[in-house]
């Protein structure tokens, strides 16, 4: 194997580092020279973004209706320039609101990334990242949240506006210190955060998550289960042409003893009725793994994994023959798991799906790991 390619196996399997970054860039770049065959999350600085929230009521059905509204209001605000800005949409309930990267350019850090073979997992601003770490009834509470960086004399402070969980204004002003920042509520932010806090998710209600990474139908957990349905047919096809080999010795070594001991009446219909259960087997096996939906089965598995949000896939174990799927994954709380598995059962053509295992995750993992046992289709749509 190449050094290349193994470097970019490594990243796509790599589970992604955060790494905040400023205007210059300079922390991406050391990365990828100090880091290849990694993966990453860019936690976009507060200098780097302009930020939008949309007014009540407008019709932003979707994503792609919040990105054209965003990138009206940037150009009205900024002119021609503002053509240059990537946009990172969110929506959640009746808010929605944009962050558009003024200060770093995303075609770069890309090529960047693709040249260290560093897998860019998302590039999301640091408030976001910041309030989805936050507790969870920090976040399902009403009031002012404040993430700033820089020092005393010269902070940038984006202010969060929560009602109930929604994120109903943001706003980012320059300031000498916290305390010139008025129409916070009396008794100050709920919580203050900078680029030093603990930036991890936790569970809790769900929080705007942009990310400025063009998105795809496909999420980053494509590739690792096309890798395993690969690999599982890779294997069940070798096994079948293992069979045809010992099948072929068989006949050769039994051929040598007849023409030892000449048998009054050969019977090739016994030869073959004992060599053909072994290769009808695998045959069987293999073509039952050829026969699998993998694209919807892997599809679901996906779509599942994230409207769960916090669920990490670990790998996926099939067994064509007997209909049987086990997957295997991280999350952070078990209810999240059960409910997994439960949307996994409404699914048409599976049947039979439990959470058959629930423990705490090894050295180096975060989270709970759990296992997912399931009957699915072996042919036609699951």
């Amino acid at each position: 194997m190449s050094e290349s390619l193994r470097l970019s196996v490594a990243a796509r399997l790599a589970k992604p580092y955060r790494l905040f970054v400023t205007p210059t860039g300079g922390e991406f770049e050391a990365w990828c020279r100090e880091r290849p065959g990694t993966a990453v999350e860019l936690v976009v600085s507060a200098l780097a973004l302009h930020e939008l929230v949309a007014e009540p009521g407008l019709p932003l059905t979707d994503l792609d209706a919040v990105q054209a509204y965003a990138q009206q209001q940037f150009a009205h605000y900024f002119g021609a320039t503002a053509q240059r800005f990537a946009i990172a949409p969110w929506r959640l309930g009746d808010a929605a609101g944009a962050s558009a990267l003024h200060g770093l350019d995303l075609t770069a850090l890309r090529a960047q990334a693709q040249a260290a073979r560093v897998r860019l997992a998302a590039v999301r601003p640091a408030w976001a990242t910041w309030l989805a770490s936050l507790p969870a009834a920090t976040r399902a509470a009403s009031g002012s949240v404040v993430w700033h960086e820089g020092a005393e004399g010269a902070l940038t402070a984006v202010v969060i506006r929560l009602d109930r969980g929604l994120v109903t204004g943001l706003q980012s002003r320059r300031v000498q210190s916290l305390a010139d920042l008025g129409g916070l509520d009396e008794g100050g932010p709920l919580a203050v955060g900078t680029p030093a806090s603990d930036l991890a998710p936790q569970p809790g209600p769900v929080a705007p998550r942009p990310d400025f990474l063009p998105r795809s139908a496909r999420s980053s957990l494509a590739w690792p289960l096309a890798a395993t349905g690969a690999l599982v047919l890779a294997t069940a096809a070798w096994s079948a042409v293992d069979s045809h080999r010992a099948l072929d010795v068989a006949q050769a070594a039994r051929d040598r003893v007849a023409t030892l001991r000449p048998s009054p009446a050969p019977r090739p219909a016994v030869r073959s009725a004992r060599a053909e259960p072994a290769e009808n087997r695998s045959a069987v096996e293999a073509r039952a793994l050829l026969a699998m939906p993998w694209e919807p089965l892997l599809t679901r598995v996906e779509t599942a994994g994230a409207e769960a949000k916090t669920i990490a896939w670990l790998g996926l174990d099939a067994s064509a023959g007997r209909g049987e799927l086990r997957l295997e994954g991280l999350t952070p709380d078990k209810l999240l798991a059960l409910q997994l598995a439960e949307q996994l059962g409404t699914t048409p053509g599976w049947r039979q799906v439990v959470l058959s295992r629930f423990s705490a995750a090894e050295t180096g993992l975060v989270g709970q790991r759990f296992e997912i046992q399931a009957r699915v289709a072996t042919g036609g749509g699951s």
